[in-house]
C-alpha cells in the first residue's frame, strides 16, 4: 500500500528529493506528522503576522554520518518515504539561523526516529520553539529627557564573536542573535549625548542562552561614584543604570512572575551581618528602582537613613554596646512596595576578658587601599595583612562582581562566599591551597599576621574585561569581635 502511495507522489514539489538507493527497506510515514511552534505570539508581539508553519523547512538526515537525505516545506511534504534501515533525525525550522538580524526569530524542532526492515516508522509532533536569542533596548523616562533630541545615542549589541547590531536611539524592532556553548556572553555598549555629556559606557551579560529575551533598559544613576550589579559608572560626572530583564520565552510565565513588574527590583548587598560586643556600625548598599524604607526590629539596633530614594544608597546599620552576657538578634527589614528584603542582625555577648584590640586588616601595597576604588594592571600587587590579638574565628571572603560569577568561579574551584579558617568542603580547601590561599590550621586560631595575597589573580581580571571586583574580607576573632573592609579592584 505504502509503495503504491509513494510512487504515485510528485517529487517536483520538494526542494530536494532523495536520492536513489539499491536497497529500500523501510518506511518513513508522514500521515499523522504534525509541525507547531510554541509560545509564538509572546515571541513576535505584535510587530510580525502571525507565523506560517507551511513555509517551514523540514529535513531528514542520517544521524550517524549527518547526510542530508531530503527536504521540503512543511506544506508539500509526501505522505511517505523509504529510506535505508538506520536511524535519523527530523528537523524543523523556519529560516536558516544568522549571527544577528532584525525581527529574525529562528524556529527550531527536531525529533530522532529509526527506519527498521520492511517496518512503517511514524513521526507524528515537533513543537518549534524559539532557538535564538532575542534582545530589546529600552529607556526610562527620566533617561529619555535627558537624551533629548540628541542624534547620536546607540547601543551597540554583540554576542560573542559575532556580528552586532547598532541600536539607534528610538528603534523599536528586536535584535536577534546566534548564541550558544561558544559565545555565552552579551555586550552592550551605549554611546551619546546625555545631558549635553558624551558617554561611552558598556554592560556586560553572562550566560545568555537561546530562547531568552534580554530586556536591557538604561537609566540615570543617582550615585555616580560607585558600580553595582545594575550599572556602569560614567567618567563625565554622569552615571547609568543598565537594568536586565530576563523573560524565558520557552516555557509558560508562573502566575506570580506575571504579578512583577519589570521594571521594580531592589536588592540589599548583605544579607547577615555580625557584630562585637562593642558599639560599631556597619554599611549596606541598598539598589532600588524606586523609595523604599527601612526599619530595625530592636532598639539597640538603628538604621540610618530611614528612607530612600531611587538609586544606589548607602544605609548604616548601627549596634548599641551590649551589656548582657548573651548573644542578641535584630531584623534590619527594608521595603519597597510589595518587595521586602531582611538582613539578620547578631551581636557577641558580653564578656568581661581583658580589653583585646579588634582584628585588623590593611593594605601592604603602593596604590592600593581597602574601602576605595583601586585601579589595577597585570602586574598589580595585592596584598593584604590579618591579624587578630584574640586568634581568628573566621576569616571570611565574599566575591561581588559582575564578570566573576558563580560560574565562572567554579571553574576555578571557587565559590562567592568562603571561611577561609573552615572551608567546610574538602575540593575547595584543596582548590583554595593550590591557589596559594592560607587555609585551616594557618587561619584558625592564629594570632600572629596572615598574609592574604591575590597578586596573581590580575592577570585573570584583566582578561575578563572592563569591570569593578568586590573582594569583601570579614575577620572575627574568639571573642566575637568583627571588622570587616572591602577590597575594591578596577579593571579599566
Amino acid at each position: 500500500m505504502f509503495i503504491a502511495v509513494l510512487s504515485a507522489i510528485s517529487l517536483a514539489s520538494c526542494d530536494k528529493g532523495f536520492s536513489e538507493v539499491e536497497s529500500v527497506e523501510g518506511t518513513l510515514s508522514f500521515e499523522a506528522f504534525e509541525a507547531s511552534v510554541y509560545n509564538a505570539e509572546d515571541v513576535i508581539e505584535s510587530r510580525a503576522a502571525s507565523v506560517d508553519v507551511n513555509t517551514f523547512k523540514v529535513v531528514v538526515s542520517n544521524k550517524t554520518t549527518g547526510v542530508e537525505a531530503g527536504s521540503w516545506t512543511y506544506g508539500s511534504l509526501p505522505e511517505v518515504v523509504e529510506l535505508p534501515v538506520g536511524e535519523y533525525t527530523v528537523k524543523v525550522y523556519n529560516q536558516e539561523l544568522q549571527d544577528a538580524a532584525w525581527d529574525a526569530p529562528y524556529f527550531y524542532g527536531e525529533k530522532d526516529f529509526s527506519i527498521k526492515k520492511n517496518d512503517v516508522t511514524q513521526v507524528e509532533a515537533i513543537v518549534c520553539k524559539l532557538s535564538n536569542l532575542k534582545v530589546s533596548i529600552k529607556y526610562s523616562e527620566e533617561m529619555q529627557d535627558a537624551i533629548g533630541t540628541a542624534d547620536d545615542v546607540k547601543v551597540n549589541v554583540q554576542v560573542g564573536d559575532g556580528a552586532s547590531l547598532d541600536f539607534v536611539y528610538g528603534e523599536e524592532r528586536a535584535g536577534y542573535f546566534r548564541c550558544g556553548a561558544d559565545n555565552k556572553s552579551l555586550v552592550a555598549t551605549f554611546s551619546g549625548s546625555v545631558e549635553g555629556f558624551y558617554i561611552s559606557e558598556y554592560k556586560v551579560i553572562s550566560d545568555v542562552a537561546p530562547g531568552q529575551h534580554r530586556i536591557i533598559t538604561f537609566s540615570l544613576k543617582s550615585a555616580p561614584d560607585v558600580s553595582d550589579e545594575y550599572g556602569l559608572v560614567g567618567t563625565t560626572g554622569l552615571s547609568l543604570n543598565a537594568k536586565v530583564t530576563t523573560v524565558d520565552l520557552t516555557r509558560d510565565v508562573a502566575v506570580e512572575e506575571e504579578l512583577i513588574q519589570p521594571d521594580d527590583f531592589m536588592t540589599v548587598s548583605d544579607s547577615e551581618l555580625s557584630y562585637g560586643m562593642s558599639a560599631s556600625s556597619k554599611e549596606v548598599t541598598v539598589s532600588a528602582s524606586a523609595e523604599w524604607t527601612a526599619s530595625s526590629s530592636a532598639s539597640w539596633c538603628t538604621v540610618s537613613p530611614a528612607t530612600g530614594a531611587a538609586g544606589q544608597t548607602k544605609l548604616n546599620v548601627s549596634v548599641s554596646d551590649n551589656t548582657v552576657e548573651s548573644e542578641r538578634t535584630a531584623v534590619v527589614t527594608v521595603t519597597m512596595g510589595s518587595i521586602v528584603r531582611e538582613i539578620a542582625v547578631k551581636q557577641a555577648a558580653y564578656s568581661e576578658q581583658p580589653s583585646v584590640a579588634a582584628p585588623t586588616v590593611v593594605s601592604v601595597s603602593e596604590g592600593i587601599e581597602l574601602n576605595k576604588e583601586c585601579v589595577i594592571t597585570t602586574t598589580s600587587q595585592v596584598v593584604l595583612e590579618i591579624q587578630a590579638e584574640a586568634g581568628v574565628e573566621k576569616l571570611e571572603v565574599k566575591i561581588i562582581s559582575n564578570l566573576l560569577t558563580a560560574e565562572e568561579l567554579a571553574g576555578m574551584g571557587l565559590r562567592e562566599e568562603f571561611d577561609l579558617a573552615e572551608p567546610g568542603d574538602a575540593a575547595l580547601e584543596e582548590n583554595l591551597v593550590s591557589l596559594g590561599f592560607p587555609v585551616g590550621a594557618e587561619v584558625k586560631g592564629v594570632k600572629d599576621v596572615i598574609t592574604f595575597d591575590i597578586s596573581s589573580f590580575m592577570g585573570m581580571l584583566a582578561l575578563l574585561g572592563s569591570d569593578v571586583h568586590t573582594f569583601r574580607l570579614t575577620v572575627t576573632d574568639s571573642i566575637g569581635q568583627v571588622t570587616s573592609v572591602d577590597l575594591i579592584l578596577k579593571v579599566e
